[in-house]
């Protein structure tokens, strides 16, 4: 399977942590049988799909199997978020809304109210920019590179 980094024992049951170029993964082998029929449980978090295709890579490299090494792409709830987001921020831009009024729909409606000394040098003036900015890059082809990149 690989090389044994640590291997103990105790009531529970069987303790073994395993690394190759497959990446390191744990094991608590509670039952005899589980060292002959290993399988990996994944928990649900924001970093599930990277854990199930690394742990299907170990499995696989277990097995016998060779995967390509590269992690496919995914794009992830966050950024899934991040880019709709710029979408909405370019289809603000372009029905003539400048970057105080996207920020307003997009990120707080006191951005209309803001004295401009304070407006220049604010986060939001440049988030919405930059979102603008992302919008207009994504629609005009830069969507292309998501299916590469993720």
């Amino acid at each position: 399977m690989g090389r044994v980094l640590f291997d103990s024992e105790d009531d529970v049951g069987r303790s073994v942590t395993v690394t190759g170029t497959f990446g390191t993964f744990s094991f608590l082998l509670d039952d005899p049988a589980a060292a002959k029929r290993p399988a990996v449980v994944i928990p649900v978090d924001p970093h599930y799909r990277s854990r199930w295709y690394e742990a299907g890579r170990f499995v696989s490299h277990h097995l016998g199997f060779r995967l390509p090494s590269r992690v496919p792409p995914v794009i992830t709830p966050f950024r899934s978020l991040h880019l709709i987001r710029c979408l909405h921020a370019y289809d603000l831009y372009r029905t003539g809304a400048d970057e105080r009024r996207i920020a307003a729909v997009l990120i707080n409606p006191r951005a209309l109210t803001m004295p401009l000394d304070e407006w220049r040098d604010h986060t939001w003036r440049r988030t919405a920019k930059d979102w603008r900015d992302e919008g207009i890059v994504l629609v005009e082809g830069g969507y292309l590179k998501l299916l590469l990149e993720g």
